[in-house]
């Protein structure tokens, strides 16, 4: 499939950027750099921060480069795609990011980005990309009509070397994606509707099979369709829900994966928001588990997938807990891609998910 891609946007020049670093995944990694022909790679951490971008700027900027590859799990394509709009905007160090909180150049990124995702984030369809600041502990969206790469490669054999618990709690992201985006615009979105609920029935099987098959690749792949399906709201312009945009902050603030804490807060962020019950009945029957409220049914899909059903069974530490309260209690800290949980919804979230 590789070759075929980079053969149709006429690429000479690719880097390959990636965050497949297990040793399982390296025979992988050899195979996408024998098609490269060798060609320069950048070898990611598992978080997309500000050191990550510049140094994949950088490498953009030296090497001259028509294409880039990006495997690996949503961090290493929100990377990617991060520093897309950094070459066009000549950012070259810490400083520059300001810049792009103000405005950014309307050049579509360059260059052209391929994408072979190796887990179920849904990064690689959406148009814009969160850079994590190590220092600070912020976080700086950016965005651009055009982010989205221009090309995925769905390979569900490029999933098998991922850790199940990192395939799973990321498939429970997409979850997220399907319920908070899809459910809170069933009626103004038809097209997000229909692909929310075939992608929230598509995920909910696809994980369990998974899970009890872990090399049936129609099982994986059936679960990149879903997240697919699921992220088609947020690429017609939905906002994130509040689970997505507390998620990010407790990832951010505790260093774990943002699938696993979202997955966990989920059914206390629906306890909380509640939400109609036309739109909570049709996820319900999407999700083909039982006819519990959706809450429960998100808690019955966590307890199938073996994941943790509290923070503290993820190992979160309670001052991680102020950290994020604290983060949403800072109006600068509002972001522009989700809706604005307040620090009580918050508060309230987290202390039931505790």
């Amino acid at each position: 499939m590789l070759p075929k891609a980079l053969s149709e946007l006429w690429s000479r020049q690719t880097i390959l950027v990636t965050n497949m670093t297990s040793a399982a995944a390296e025979s992988y990694v050899q195979s996408f750099q024998e098609i490269l022909s060798d060609a320069y790679s950048e070898r990611l951490s598992d978080r997309a921060d500000r050191s990550a971008v510049l140094s994949v700027t950088g490498a953009l900027r030296h090497a001259g480069t028509e294409a880039m590859v990006a495997a690996g799990s949503g961090a290493a394509i929100e990377t990617a795609k991060a520093a897309r709009v950094c070459l066009t905007n000549n950012v070259a160090v810490p400083e520059d990011f300001e810049r792009l909180r103000k405005s950014t150049t309307a050049a579509s990124p360059r260059p052209y980005l391929i994408a072979i995702p190796t887990t179920l984030s849904g990064e690689e369809y959406l148009p814009f990309a969160v850079i994590e600041d190590k220092e600070t502990g912020g976080l700086q969206p950016v965005q651009h009509t055009d982010l989205a790469p221009d090309i995925v490669l769905l390979d569900p054999h490029a999933t098998l070397t991922t850790p199940e618990s990192e395939w799973l709690a990321s498939g429970m992201a997409s979850v997220v994606n399907a319920i908070e985006t899809g459910g809170n615009t069933l009626g103004e979105r038809p097209l997000a509707k229909a692909a929310a609920l075939h992608g929230l029935t598509l995920l909910t099987k696809g994980l369990r099979r998974s899970r009890t098959h872990p090399l049936d690749t129609d099982a994986r792949l059936m679960c990149q369709k879903g997240a697919w399906l699921a992220t088609q709201g947020l690429a017609q312009g939905a906002l994130p829900g509040p689970c997505h945009r507390i998620g990010r902050v407790l990832s951010s603030v505790t260093g774990l994966p943002r699938g696993l804490v979202s997955a966990v807060i989920l059914p206390h962020v629906l306890r909380q928001s509640g939400g109609t019950a036309e739109s909570q009945a049709e996820l319900v029957a999407a999700m083909e588990l039982s006819d519990n409220p959706l809450d429960q049914v998100v808690a019955e899909l966590l307890l199938d997938l073996g994941l943790p059903s509290s923070l503290s069974d993820c190992g979160v530490k309670s001052e991680a807990l102020s950290d994020a309260i604290d983060f949403f209690s800072e109006p600068e800290n509002a972001g522009d891609f989700a809706q604005r949980p307040s620090a009580d919804f918050v508060n309230a979230v987290l202390d039931a998910a505790y």
